[in-house]
């Protein structure tokens, strides 16, 4: 079984066979999510697929030890003007990977995953870029699979969606925040959370190609704060895709722990755009 890091010893921890042992890390922010959702939405995903991912690991590494953190609460955003967001810069959130990282290589540990469930691209692409200067540093020890993840279908990623899945994609695909995706997800993980007006919520669409301008998000959702199509949510729905994020998280993972070609869940398809990484006023290196 995993452990949580806070109730074990410094003994006990010293005592673990490093090179099999695996620390998940959960980062992702508190958040508005629409009228009918909680702050917590990406929280409550990033630890349920956690969870459910190390189920499946601890079935295959018998002989490993899964570690885990207390979820870091915040992330950079874009969905502003409502209450409730705990946002911090881009360049502090890859400080804050990068130094907890750092902490968590100089105990012995390089095998070091980091779940996100917040997709903003931004986000994302911080912390991957802490991964990279880790691994640079350190020889590769840190991975954030959530960016390559997310931007799958531009990856070329094969996931196979479950034809329900499929049909619903196809017919509202711009659904990017609070809206039948992570209502679903919610309904499936904690509908205790999930307030009944989301079958009263109105959809709100907007193109992909606007996603990365915060001035348009803020436009599209003033009021409502959701992206998507809410109404449309189910629980069988969310089961389906949360059991798809947990098989490919758990490949990925399994690719890293293995390093064996792990490399194509280490980025998000973005990562190279210069207006994107938190060096952008200097130029990408």
């Amino acid at each position: 079984m995993s452990r949580n890091v806070m109730e074990i010893t410094w003994e006990e921890l010293e005592k673990m066979d490093k090179k099999k042992t695996v620390m998940f890390i959960t980062l992702a922010p508190i958040e508005q999510h629409g009228r009918h959702l909680p702050l917590g939405v990406d929280v409550y995903e990033s630890k349920y697929w956690e969870q459910e991912t190390l189920k499946l690991l601890e079935n295959k590494y018998t002989d490993y030890e899964f570690l885990v953190m207390p979820p870091v609460t915040f992330g950079y955003g874009s969905m502003s003007g409502f209450p409730g967001n705990l946002y911090l810069k881009q360049t502090t959130i890859k400080a804050v990977a990068y130094e907890i990282i750092e902490n968590i290589v100089n105990w012995g540990i390089n095998n070091i995953v980091i779940i996100s469930g917040h997709a903003d691209p931004k986000h994302l692409i911080a912390i991957e870029e802490a991964c990279e200067e880790i691994n640079t540093k350190y020889g590769v020890c840190a991975f954030s699979p959530m960016g390559a993840i997310f931007s799958s279908k531009e990856k070329g990623l094969s996931i196979n969606n479950h034809p329900k899945i499929k049909e619903i994609y196809n017919k509202f695909s711009n659904d990017f925040h609070a809206g039948w995706i992570e209502t679903s997800n919610m309904l499936d993980i904690e509908n205790s959370l999930v307030k009944s007006n989301y079958l009263k919520q109105p959809d709100v669409d907007i193109n992909p190609q606007d996603m990365i301008y915060p001035e348009k998000i803020s436009r599209k959702i003033e009021k409502f704060g959701h992206i998507g199509y809410p109404k449309i949510a189910k629980a069988e729905l969310g089961k389906l895709l949360n059991e798809e994020m947990v098989q490919i998280l758990f490949e990925a993972v399994n690719a890293f722990i293995k390093r064996d070609n792990y490399q194509l869940y280490e980025h998000h398809f973005l990562y190279n755009n210069p207006y994107l990484r938190t060096n952008k006023n200097e130029g990408v290196k």
